[in-house]
C-alpha cells in the first residue's frame, strides 16, 4: 500500500493501516469501560471498609482509585494522541506529547506501587498481614496498568521513529 509522502514542514505520519488504528481505538474505549466498571468494587469496598474502621482496605482505598483514574488518563492520552489529523495520518506532535502525558502516568504508578508497598510492609511487620494481601492485590493491577502503560508508550515512540525515516527517505 502506498502512502503519501510528508513534507518537512508537515507535523503529519502516515499510517500504514488507517482502519486497524480505528479498530484499536475503539478497543481502548472499551477496555477502559471494562477496567473501570471492574475496579469500582474495589474502589468503593475499599472505602467503604475503611469508613467503617477496617485499615486493612486502605491499599484497596488508595489503588483503587489511582488505577481508575490513570486507565481515564490512558484511554484518553490515546484518543487524544489519535485524533486532530486527517483518516490516514497521525500528528508528530500530538505523539510527542502523548508520550509524555504516559511517562507522567507511568510515574504516577511508580510511586503509588512504591508507597502501597511501604504501607504493606510496615504493616505486615506490625503483624497485619491482610494489609499486605490487600496491597498484593491492587498492586497487580497496578503494575499490569504500568507495564500496559509501557508498551503503548514504546508503539507510540516506534511510530514517531518510522515517521522520522519515512521523512528521511
Amino acid at each position: 500500500m502506498e502512502t503519501s509522502p510528508v513534507h518537512d514542514r508537515d507535523d503529519r505520519i502516515p499510517l500504514p493501516d488507517p482502519a486497524a488504528a480505528r479498530r484499536s481505538a475503539r478497543r481502548t474505549i472499551w477496555a477502559g469501560i471494562v477496567v473501570v466498571g471492574l475496579l469500582t468494587g474495589f474502589t468503593a469496598g475499599g472505602i467503604a471498609m475503611l469508613a467503617a474502621g477496617e485499615t486493612p482496605a486502605l491499599p484497596f482505598a488508595i489503588g483503587g482509585p489511582v488505577a481508575q483514574l490513570a486507565t481515564i488518563a490512558l484511554v484518553a492520552t490515546v484518543l487524544w494522541a489519535r485524533s486532530g489529523t486527517g483518516q490516514a495520518a497521525v500528528s508528530r506532535s500530538r505523539l510527542v506529547s502523548a508520550c509524555k502525558a504516559l511517562a507522567g502516568i507511568r510515574l504516577i504508578l511508580l510511586v503509588v506501587l512504591a508507597g502501597l508497598a511501604g504501607l504493606a510492609l510496615v504493616r505486615a511487620l506490625g503483624g497485619d498481614y491482610w494489609t499486605l494481601f490487600t496491597a498484593s492485590f491492587i498492586g497487580l493491577i497496578l503494575v499490569l496498568l504500568h507495564r500496559g502503560t509501557g508498551r503503548i508508550r514504546r508503539g507510540i515512540e516506534a511510530t514517531v521513529s518510522r515517521g522520522a525515516l519515512h521523512r528521511a527517505g
